[in-house]
């Protein structure tokens, strides 16, 4: 195929005051730009303009993570695309639906062309700025450029391959898209292989967080890159490389977890916790909240008009959860409201609700998309000693009571085997409620221990792989070397 991610791209209006402030123009451009430092510094900011699109696409970033989970209730109160959404959570991704109906949720969930707009800016950038001459930079600043290029192919391929397994690898930018040629899907070991050696680079391109800089962990840098490869080592189930990754993040100093009276602020943007974000808060980035996780995870009184979340919480899963009601993160993260004889749950992470000129009917959500931070790191270490080779099991119950600690509640004595990794997967889960992590905190589980937490794969559909989402039928038709997802083949029309 013309890998069909090569539709967007180049982003070059230097002029805002916002790095992801910009519009995408044509590849023609590329013949007429990359003369100057502010050309590379705006076409990197383009790959995380395209991912935050890919991600924002109808609610991805949560649909993937959390959506399919033990979060939500079977059935809940829905908008217009209830159906759509409802189909996604019981994992009924098989649905058919006609191509023309681009509209449609369940299309756009299983149509990967937006992250490879991302990935053809990512290779775009490393193309062109290798071959600008080095007197146009300040300083080391064209290495940060790369660094982050390769940061941003890295991540979208990561995140794409959790989701798909094996996609279309392709590294290469065309100045002509009608030479881009068609791909089979690569075996996700080596996409991830491919993954490792772009990291590698950006390591040691990037510089560890700049604190003073308006731009700090919504760009990426060598705390990033390091979450980064703790997760796909940790997905790979390598997990004395992801414990190496979390201790070269977790002992440059770089991070330090947020107090408990100030654990809020996470979801404000940019705390000293976070690692890596995707900006989405200012008024210019922002979603209308009736399209974003914000419109059917709030209500009122942060979310004017609305007086139950569109998307019901599992009551019984909170309540597993946090059956310490001294835990901080219950007690700040959500509030409980009453329709009729029914009590429903609102998570109110992301509440930070604006009216546009006091125009309580149009109203933006101005949460940035948090994916990494020290508490998931810290967990995802305690995960790595209790499940490597040769466990570490004191060392991670350390790790999971700093956290539990902070939040406040009584810390554990002695847990150990199969039963040590569900507590460490449950305190995922507190931590991380709503963050876009559970789904794939119970992929790994499960491959780790056989415990099966979802509500709709069993272990033989586990085996055969159910967890990973179709491709849309409309790709074959610009593709004619795909293949399906091995467990939807036949199931999807």
């Amino acid at each position: 195929m013309k890998l069909t991610y090569i539709l967007t791209a180049l982003i070059l209006c230097s002029a805002c005051n916002k790095f992801l402030d910009k519009d995408p123009l044509s590849t023609a451009t590329d013949q007429t730009t990359w003369k100057s430092e502010s050309d590379a510094n705006a076409s990197v900011a383009a790959c995380y303009s395209l991912l935050r699109t890919a991600f924002n696409a109808s609610i991805q970033f949560y649909v993937y993570g959390d959506l399919p989970t033990d979060e939500f209730t079977p059935d809940f109160v829905y908008g217009g695309d209830g159906s759509a959404y409802m189909n996604a959570a019981k994992v009924n991704w098989g649905v058919s639906v006609p191509v023309a109906n681009t509209y449609d949720v369940r299309l756009k969930l299983r149509v990967y062309t937006n992250f490879y707009s991302a990935i053809a800016q990512s290779n775009r950038c490393l193309h062109f700025i290798r071959t600008m001459p080095e007197s146009v930079f300040t300083g080391s600043t064209r290495n940060k450029y790369l660094g982050e290029a390769y940061f941003t192919r890295a991540f979208t391929y990561f995140y794409m391959a959790r989701v798909w397994g094996d996609i279309p690898l392709d590294t290469t930018y065309y100045a002509d898209n009608s030479a881009a040629p068609q791909l089979a899907r690569t075996p996700q070991a080596e996409v991830l292989t491919q993954c490792i050696a772009d990291l590698d680079l950006a390591r040691q391109y990037l510089d560890w967080k700049d604190a003073s800089s308006t731009d700090r962990v919504v760009r990426g840098d060598k705390g990033a890159v390091f979450a980064l490869l703790a997760h796909l080592y940790a997905w790979k189930g390598d997990y004395d490389k992801c414990n190496a990754a979390c201790d070269s993040l977790i002992a440059s100093g770089t991070y330090s977890l947020l107090p408990a009276a100030s654990y809020m602020n996470l979801y404000k943007g940019q705390s000293d916790e976070s690692i890596f974000e995707i900006s989405n808060n200012s008024t210019s980035e922002s979603l209308l909240t009736s399209s974003s996780i914000t419109g059917y995870t709030v209500c009122a009184p942060y979310l004017q008009g609305t007086t139950v979340p569109q998307w019901q919480f599992n009551n019984a899963t909170i309540a597993g959860l946090y059956y310490d009601e001294g835990d901080t993160r219950y007690k700040q993260a959500f509030t409980t409201v009453s329709s009729g004889s029914a009590d429903f749950y609102s998570c109110i992470k992301y509440a930070q609700v604006a009216y546009v000129n006091n125009n309580t009917s149009y109203s933006i959500a101005k949460n940035n998309l948090l994916i990494f931070r020290l508490a998931d790191i810290k967990l995802l270490k305690a995960e790595a000693l209790a499940a490597k080779p040769s466990p570490d099991e004191a060392g991670a119950l350390a790790q999971v009571n700093e956290i539990r600690t902070r939040a406040g509640i009584p810390t554990y004595s002695s847990i150990t085997g199969a039963a040590l990794q569900d507590s460490i997967v449950a305190e995922r889960g507190r931590e991380l409620f709503l963050e876009g992590a559970r789904f794939y905190d119970f992929v790994r589980l499960a491959r780790n221990t056989g415990h099966i937490k979802f509500s709709y794969i069993n272990a033989t559909e586990f085996a055969q792989g159910k967890y990973y989402w179709p491709l849309d039928p409309s790709l074959f038709l610009l593709n004619n070397k795909l293949t399906q997802t091995p467990y939807w083949q036949g199931k999807i029309q």
